[in-house]
């Protein structure tokens, strides 16, 4: 095990560093609203790889369990990742993990020995099993039960035997952040708590609980290949911990994020003040500096959707569904919203995990929907439900107009795209009640299902978007756990029809009973056939529509910096897909020659 050195500095010149870094304020950026000086003797200088800090300093903390102020977009350049992904959901662990061992209903977790916090603890399975039983207490959702076997070892115990992605995700699907000798206070108190009232009392102190960056700097929250030196209002400092078992791989000494706001990215880029970020440089504004370029581009797993409830007579039909599919223009949406890749192929699942699970026969079958707005089209399909349309608007068999309530979150690049959503269908001959979330009613209104149809963002792998157990608006949001079960709360069957292979006739499936042989254990070929008949079933009955699968990419200084992957490495990333943060953190960005 690595013994690790403290923090005062000894044998790593560490405080040496933090002076010449904070000598170094006067390149500061000037505020949130830009910047002051031209942080010119940074930006140029190719010891020191600038990145975007998307926050104000002074409002983020380091307690995962205070609402609204984790850096999530942040927090993987701070602490080793425990597992990465690439396009489609192949998951590989992170180096901090050894092993899991999956044997039934039992994961066996191995954490490395290798590690090391800032402040030379040591980094051990005792600090997530502190983040177990924490999470275990405060939360509401059904989790697996967690022993902590030894220091280095944790098995987890689940009701039933699950499929490996699902197993991963649950065990190893974050990032080692919560150290035990920081966090595990609140795990015995949280224990000790002898009545409901008690541990409510322990759970509202928590809530309230924050570590500041400040903090992080001063007791070593931390234990990536970078060591947080300096938070100021302006910039985060970083530099390479040397104890860190990648250490020699990382080849910057020094890592430089300005405080930069939205508003001000577009500028930054342009000017070439940074050295790299994760996503496209054709959605910033203006044209990025002659040294910036995109390094990789890819499709994520990650994308958009109209979430349907069937509950609105209307919405309950599929010739309504088909219709409303139809009238939008899909291929507009998308491009308002940035949303990616519009979707021509609707099962509801994200193109790369299409590419992974679906075969060639599958894919032959699948019904393929027009992306652009085929409005006669859209009134074939109401016509054949017995609709008419009159002075404009269509009604249906009974004289009733077909009105829905569109909703979408109070984010500006959804409005505009919720707007052209709302264009189409009204022109269509829908009545369209259409208005925005706000943000403090936004998560009460999507998981009560206060909307028709809601512009919400999507999970594409089939083992979270097709699991009807869950009740997520980001998968199909069923939360139905019974096979006997007629519908979910919100009116979609759970025995479904769907089209044969080949066209060959229909079958019927229970789609519980569907979910639970893609979610158990099974070899590849049931995997496979669990997704294609998901699949078949969603680009028939349309539960909801797909609208995009994101695209994202890593961009970087290809001037004062070699990229020294291949594209397929800048694809990888852990949570929050940070790819370009993935990447300084591997050694796979270097100081150029010049």
């Amino acid at each position: 095990m690595r013994d690790g050195r403290g923090r005062d500095g000894s044998g790593s010149g560490a405080t040496t560093r933090r002076q010449v870094l904070a000598s170094a304020g006067a390149l500061a950026l000037g505020g949130l609203a830009g910047c002051s000086a031209d942080p010119d003797d940074i930006r140029h200088a190719s010891d020191v790889f600038g990145h975007a800090f998307p926050y104000a300093t002074e409002s983020v903390q380091l307690n995962p369990w205070l609402s609204g102020s984790y850096p999530w977009h942040f927090y993987t350049m701070l602490f080793e990742v425990q597992s990465v992904q690439r396009p489609g959901g192949e998951r590989r662990l992170g180096d901090v993990v050894e092993d899991v061992a999956i044997d039934g209903a039992t994961a066996t977790v191995t954490y490395s020995d290798e590690f090391s916090w800032w402040n030379g603890e040591p980094v051990t399975a005792r600090d997530q099993w502190v983040y177990e039983r924490i999470q275990s207490a405060v939360s509401d959702e059904d989790r697996p039960a967690v022993t902590l076997r030894d220091e280095h070892t944790l098995v987890y115990g689940f009701d039933r035997a699950l499929a490996e992605p699902l197993v991963l995700s649950h065990v190893v699907g974050g990032a080692v952040n919560t150290p035990a000798w920081l966090f595990e206070q609140w795990a015995d108190r949280l224990d000790g708590a002898s009545t409901a009232a008690a541990r409510e009392d322990v759970v509202s102190e928590l809530h309230e609980w924050r570590v500041s960056l400040e903090d992080a700097a001063e007791k070593g929250v931390g234990c990536g290949p970078y060591e947080l030196v300096e938070a100021s209002m302006n910039r985060l400092m970083l530099e390479r911990f040397e104890d860190h078992p990648r250490a020699d791989d990382v080849s910057i000494p020094t890592l430089w994020f300005p405080v930069v706001q939205s508003v001000s990215l577009d500028k930054f880029v342009q000017q070439g003040t940074l050295d790299g970020g994760s996503g496209l440089l054709t959605g910033l504004k203006g044209s990025p500096a002659d040294n910036v370029d995109q390094i990789a581009r890819y499709p994520t797993t990650g994308g958009t959707k109209l979430a349907l409830d069937w509950r609105n007579a209307h919405l309950g039909r599929l010739a309504v569904r088909r219709a409303l599919l139809a009238a939008l223009p899909l291929d507009d949406v998308v491009d308002v919203g940035g949303f990616g890749e519009a979707t021509t192929r609707q099962t509801g699942m994200a193109t790369p995990a299409e590419r992974r699970w679906l075969d060639e026969d599958v894919l032959a079958d699948l019904r393929e929907y027009p992306v652009e707005a085929e409005t006669e089209r859209a009134a074939e399909y109401m016509r054949s439900a017995g609709y008419t349309r009159e002075d404009g608007d269509w009604y249906d068999p009974d004289g009733e107009s077909v009105w829905f309530r569109l909703r979408t979150p109070m984010w500006p690049e959804w409005k505009a795209s919720g707007e052209l959503v709302d264009q189409a269908l009204t022109e269509f001959g829908f009545d369209v009640d259409f208005s925005q979330i706000p943000a403090p009613r936004l998560v009460t209104d999507v998981d009560t299902h206060n909307f028709d149809v809601l512009l919400w963002p999507s999970d594409g792998s089939p083992h979270t978007l097709y699991d009807v157990t869950a009740t997520g608006a980001t998968a199909l949001g069923y939360g139905v756990t019974d096979p006997a079960t007629e519908t979910s709360a919100h009116g979609k069957p759970v025995e479904v029809t769907i089209p044969a292979a080949d066209g060959d006739g229909e079958r019927t499936v229970n789609l519980v009973d569907l979910w639970h042989r893609l979610g158990g254990q099974s070899d590849r070929e049931t995997t496979a056939d669990a997704v294609g008949t998901f699949a078949r079933w969603w680009n028939h009955a349309l539960p909801d529509i797909h609208v995009a699968t994101s695209v994202s990419g890593t961009w970087g200084n290809t001037r004062d910096f070699e990229w020294v992957g291949d594209e397929d490495a800048y694809r990888t990333a852990g949570p929050e897909n940070q790819s370009a943060i993935h990447a300084i953190k591997h050694g796979l960005v270097r100081p150029g020659d010049g």
